[in-house]
């Protein structure tokens, strides 16, 4: 009996022991959790709300700056610049919610100097009119991880990832806005590209209409305004990469004294803005440069993002253009060389004559290869354009006369521009647009889709004199 007794004492004791060293371990975890809940707890630098921050002051290397807030966007209070929105929503986003990675302890005179902080090249102080958050930047590490920084209140060295910390590196052309220019879609109202000192295309929008056009001059061509709709999207959007020198003095440097292009833009508040492109780009010719001619700031932008430059007025003309279509004529007198074909017809009922001859066109082959020939004739495809010349439709390679539904006639003539291309006349007015010459004699021209429909229809064709 007394054996178990002592041997029940004894498992007692044991047990009391391992209670105690997992009492013991239990707290010294819990002390352990505590101390990296406070370390934690005083990472968290700031805590405000976004919307509330009413003024932002910059201490940089190169000046000294305060952005204030209006109405709805940021800006300089002393109007030298417009103010990048989207680096201060960034700013602000982060700092919001302030965090560091790490603290290093309290921040005594030598620690500052070792990490940059005794006299810190940069100072953002933010405030909401009540309460000021301010920041001081130091040195990145050696390993270019982090940035140490110190905060207004708090007296211990922390440091946030390089990626955050650079939001922090705060400068002149960090706060410069990136934007190619000062308007929004719904702003504009001209853009005119010049190269060479001569006009690649002008863009203009009638406030009246909602509408874009091209000068008065292209007025006898359609136009499309989803071209310039989208155009707009993207180029409103455009910032430059990287901003580069101010004041420049030397357009040479970047090829600004031969400019690739020239480019105004107008606002409807009255204003405009005005940029050349430089003649050289990089090694890569990946990017190219911009100078902003008021400012005489330069700009690095992709070269593929500045492509609206080599835009021409074709570019704003519908891909392709109807003159009438087959349900809109009762026939037409077609003209090619000494092949005079008079057209009668109707596609409701499925009816055509040529030359007072019945061809049936319910036969498939017929059928297509007569759609073929008439859309040959009527879609016309604008492949250049030349509002400066003065052409002569005497002698035009085809002619086309369509007898429209309401009763009147609609004239196309095609006349030979060299080049492989042709003038286009409607109603004995040049249009100031030109076709491809391989529309009219190439591989899916008129001349064989005429061919092929002559073939397929049983029409037998004369000795003809069709140019080449």
């Amino acid at each position: 009996m007394k054996k178990v007794i002592i041997a029940m004492v004894a498992l007692l004791v044991v047990a009391g022991g391992a209670f105690g060293a997992l009492f013991a371990v239990k707290n010294k975890s819990d002390k352990e959790t505590q101390k990296k809940v406070e370390e934690l707890a005083d990472n968290v630098l700031f805590r405000f709300d976004s919307d509330s921050i009413t003024e932002i002051n910059f201490d940089c290397p190169d000046g000294q700056y305060k952005a204030v807030h209006n109405d709805d966007d940021w800006k300089l209070d002393t109007g030298e610049f417009i103010v990048d929105q989207t680096y201060i929503d960034t700013l602000l986003t982060l700092t919001s919610d302030f965090t560091a990675d790490a603290n290093f302890g309290e921040a005594d005179s030598s620690k500052k100097a070792m990490y940059g902080l005794e006299n810190p090249s940069e100072t953002i102080t933010i405030t909401d009119g009540n309460n000021d958050y301010k920041i001081y930047v130091g040195n990145i590490t050696p390993t270019n991880d982090y940035y140490y920084i110190m905060v207004e209140g708090k007296n211990k060295i922390y440091t946030v990832d390089s990626l955050h910390g650079s939001v922090l590196k705060a400068s002149r052309m960090m706060l410069k806005a990136k934007n190619l220019i000062p308007y929004k879609t719904g702003e504009i109202k001209q853009i005119t590209v010049r190269k060479d000192g001569k006009v690649t295309y002008d863009l203009i929008f009638d406030e009246n209409t909602s509408t874009w056009s091209l000068p008065k001059e292209y007025s006898n061509l359609a136009f499309d305004q989803t071209a310039v709709s989208s155009m707009l999207t993207t180029f409103t959007r455009l910032e430059a990469q990287q901003l580069l020198e101010e004041h420049l003095e030397d357009l040479s440097k970047y090829g600004f004294d031969k400019p690739t292009a020239e480019v105004t833009v107008k606002g409807l508040d009255g204003t405009e803005k005005d940029f050349v492109i430089g003649s050289k780009k990089d090694e890569n010719n990946t990017y190219t440069y911009l100078l902003q001619k008021d400012s005489n700031q330069v700009q690095l932008y992709y070269v593929s993002d500045l492509s609206f430059v080599d835009k021409t007025p074709v570019d704003f003309l519908p891909d392709s253009v109807n003159t009438a279509t087959m349900y809109d004529v009762t026939g037409f007198e077609f003209t090619y060389g000494n092949i005079q074909d008079s057209f009668t017809m109707n596609m409701t009922d499925r009816t055509l004559e040529v030359n007072g001859e019945a061809v049936d066109i319910e036969k498939n082959q017929t059928s297509t290869t007569f759609q073929n020939f008439y859309n040959s004739l009527s879609v016309l495809i604008f492949k250049d354009t030349d509002v400066e010349a003065k052409p002569d439709n005497s002698e035009p390679i085809i002619t086309v006369i369509y007898h429209l539904n309401d009763g009147t006639d609609l004239k196309t003539d095609f006349v030979d521009a060299g080049d492989n291309k042709c003038y286009v006349f409607r109603n004995d007015v040049y249009t100031g647009g030109l076709i491809d010459m391989s529309r009219i004699n190439g591989k899916n021209s008129v001349r064989t889709f005429y061919d092929s429909f002559c073939e397929y229809a049983g029409i037998i064709k004369t000795v003809r004199n069709m140019p080449t």
